[in-house]
């Protein structure tokens, strides 16, 4: 980007569309943080367009995303439903992520068409077999719920690139291979989050991250998340993450495990 003379920012760094209108704006990146400073500056009025990287798995927030939660919709109660979900292998879960991948195809058919129309490349899940929620366990992203980015990415109000297609940068935009010119003022790279390794690393120093070792993701030989709401490598040192649910479920037995190391009790 050395060429371009204009602002680039990151999405961290990004406080609102207001001082960017009447400009025009690229985001780079098809995630949840690009689409929603892209929807954002488009429901302002500001001329923007997407550049996407690679294939996004997108899903209608209602009532696709949320199938993997239909257990908590029937009469067993929160309570119940956290312990069969604490209780769920992982395999049961891999197995039950792809009936929801299939479902959730089903559901979105005409969003999907709409998106392939505009040249939004998706992931359809067909090439690693996960939905969603394999996909935040393994990876932490690669999807977009769909609050409205992808209805206006589909009926043509929000342009999408391909990166490939780009040619290379100018002091005021884009140029595209086909010859194509696309002016910007302000460039968001919205390239994604450092992971928490990365942070356990610029807090407490690289011979503590590098004995802790991952943190998130499957663990191939206990198949549970790694370093996760259980003792890690480094004494006194835990984490619990994800969404609400998760650390509503998860809470509990990670203070009985700090408990019960604090009063000697773990064999």
């Amino acid at each position: 980007m050395e060429a371009f003379a204009g602002q680039v920012m990151h999405t961290h760094d990004y406080q609102g569309a207001q001082p960017w209108l009447g400009k025009r704006v690229v985001v780079f990146g098809s995630g949840t943080s690009g689409h929603d400073v892209a929807q954002d500056l488009q429901n302002h009025g500001v001329e923007v367009c997407m550049v996407q990287r690679s294939p996004t798995m997108v899903q209608n927030i209602e009532p696709t995303a949320q199938l993997p939660y239909e257990l908590y919709d029937g009469e067993l109660g929160t309570d119940v439903c956290d312990l069969i979900t604490v209780g769920t292998p992982m395999d049961m879960i891999k197995a039950a992520n792809l009936r929801y991948l299939k479902l959730a195809q089903a559901s979105d058919t005409v969003l999907h068409e709409g998106l392939r129309r505009a040249g939004f490349r998706l992931d359809d899940g067909s090439s690693h077999g996960m939905n969603w929620q394999m996909l935040y366990l393994t990876r932490g992203g690669g999807y977009y719920f769909n609050v409205g980015c992808s209805n206006l990415i589909a009926d043509g109000q929000l342009p999408v690139l391909a990166l490939q297609d780009i040619a290379h940068f100018e002091s005021d935009g884009l140029r595209m291979k086909d010859g194509r010119h696309v002016p910007a003022d302000l460039m968001v790279t919205a390239t994604g989050y450092h992971g928490i390794s990365t942070m356990v690393e610029q807090l407490m120093g690289k011979d503590i991250a590098d004995r802790v070792g991952p943190v998130w993701g499957i663990d191939e030989q206990t198949q549970e998340l790694a370093n996760m709401w259980q003792p890690t490598p480094q004494p006194g040192l835990w984490f619990i993450a994800g969404a609400f649910a998760q650390c509503r479920i998860y809470s509990q037995p990670l203070a009985l495990q700090i408990q019960a190391q604090l009063r000697g009790l773990n064999a």
